[in-house]
């Protein structure tokens, strides 16, 4: 199967390294999570962790290399997750703030973050730890996504469009109008294989929308049936097959020949994806079940599933002795479920903290993020940052940051959906 080769790098969006879901709506992607943070939140591959800075007061700065910045309503506390405790903050200019996604650029140098009461994304310098920039984008955003290595890409959903960020200048650039009617929330499904193309989802939209990130436009769409939307999204690279939520009651996965454009199956389950770091399975959290697939299989055989007691809503991965674990954010349940990915049976509960439930949700969202070898996921409600070891499968301790915290970023590699 051949595929076009750009001229610009791209991040692999949605696969690889230690991914996660979502069951809910992750930020980061994945997102999308995230992650956002991201469907199920995409995994940005950020490069070496050895970086030459020019600025001749970079060795008299800070830094942020191995830590995590936690967003709060009223801060940004920066977290030791070695020491499980908070070394720094931001607080000038923030208040009431409404969280998105955050991304951090390829070259680690810089965290973007959508805050939604002003309509804005807020860039970070990493090296120093201050804000730098605040830059204007439209209404309703929650997802963003870094695609091409100089642009973020974040979704504004009461206009359906992406605005495009250059990553150097700080200033919106482009605006892709992507939804088909105009407005809706939606994410970005980006990988090296694709070349120039990409595909958005929509919850207003009952199509895989393409778009050409290059020509800053979108290009055609793809018709997955006559009710519902889109939402979640993933691809397998083994086969070069991409899966689409079938979303707004449909509750099925739309499977998609990147090569071909064309619908070749339909799954009859729906939810956050996440691929393990081999690419050769994927998890679909459907409800409080787990279900894994074989994403080397044409067929995407199901390979088994197991239930997730607690409303799981973040799935990041972790190998341990030879063993994949797989580490869930819960809902409904102040805690992470361990599940052993091999068996696929849950063998761990930790404590990790309550969320906000509001009266009448039709969804509840809890965020999760890895790396550095942990697990992190905020608890609103009591205000902290839960920051598990995966490899020790253990707590490593709840720190306070402060009421409504919802996002966190880890700088290093690692991923949010």
């Amino acid at each position: 199967m051949e595929r076009p080769v750009t001229r610009r790098r791209f991040v692999q969006a949605t696969s690889g390294g230690l991914a996660v879901g979502v069951a809910g709506c992750l930020g980061s992607d994945d997102d999308d999570d995230a992650g956002g943070n991201g469907d199920d939140h995409d995994h940005d591959d950020h490069g070496d962790d050895d970086h030459d800075h020019n600025d001749e007061t970079a060795t008299d700065a800070p830094g942020s290399d191995g830590l995590a910045y936690a967003f709060a309503p009223d801060r940004i506390a920066i977290v030791d997750p070695e020491a499980g405790e908070v070394v720094d903050e931001l607080t000038d200019g923030i208040s009431s703030a409404e969280w998105g996604d955050t991304r951090l650029t390829r070259d680690r140098d810089k965290i973007f973050a959508i805050e939604n009461s002003l309509e804005q994304v807020v860039v970070i310098d990493t090296e120093t730890r201050e804000l730098i920039e605040r830059v204007d984008i439209g209404p309703g955003a929650t997802h963003m996504y870094h695609p091409v290595e100089d642009e973020m890409w974040a979704h504004a959903d009461d206009e359906g469009a992406f605005y495009v960020i250059d990553t150097d200048s700080l200033a919106v650039t482009e605006i892709v109008d992507a939804g088909l009617e105009g407005e809706g929330h939606g994410k970005l499904l980006a990988h090296e294989d694709f070349g120039t193309k990409a595909y958005a989802t929509n919850v207003n939209d009952p199509a895989a929308l393409i778009v050409d990130l290059e020509a800053y436009e979108r290009t055609g769409s793809i018709d997955l049936g006559e009710e519902g939307g889109t939402h979640y999204k993933a691809y397998a690279p083994r086969t070069g097959l991409a899966y689409f939520e079938r979303s707004g009651g449909v509750g099925t996965t739309a499977v998609v020949d990147t090569a071909t454009d064309e619908v070749v199956d339909e799954l009859p389950f729906s939810g956050g994806m996440s691929l393990t770091p081999d690419e050769e399975r994927m998890g679909i959290l459907d409800g409080d079940e787990l279900h894994l697939l074989d994403m080397t299989d044409e067929e995407s055989e199901e390979i088994g599933s197991v239930t997730v007691e607690g409303g799981p809503d973040a799935l990041g991965y972790h190998e341990v002795d030879g063993t994949l674990y797989g580490f869930t954010a819960n809902t409904t349940t102040p805690d992470v479920a361990v599940v052993d990915v091999d068996a696929l049976e849950v063998v761990d509960r930790l404590e990790a903290g309550d969320i906000e439930r509001p009266d009448g949700a039709h969804h509840l969202h809890r965020s999760g993020v890895t790396g550095g070898g942990y697990f992190f996921t905020p608890a609103d409600a009591d205000g902290t940052v839960a920051i598990v070891d995966m490899a020790a499968r253990a707590l490593v301790g709840q720190v306070p940051v402060g009421e409504g915290v919802a996002r966190v970023q880890y700088v290093g590699g690692g991923t949010e959906r």
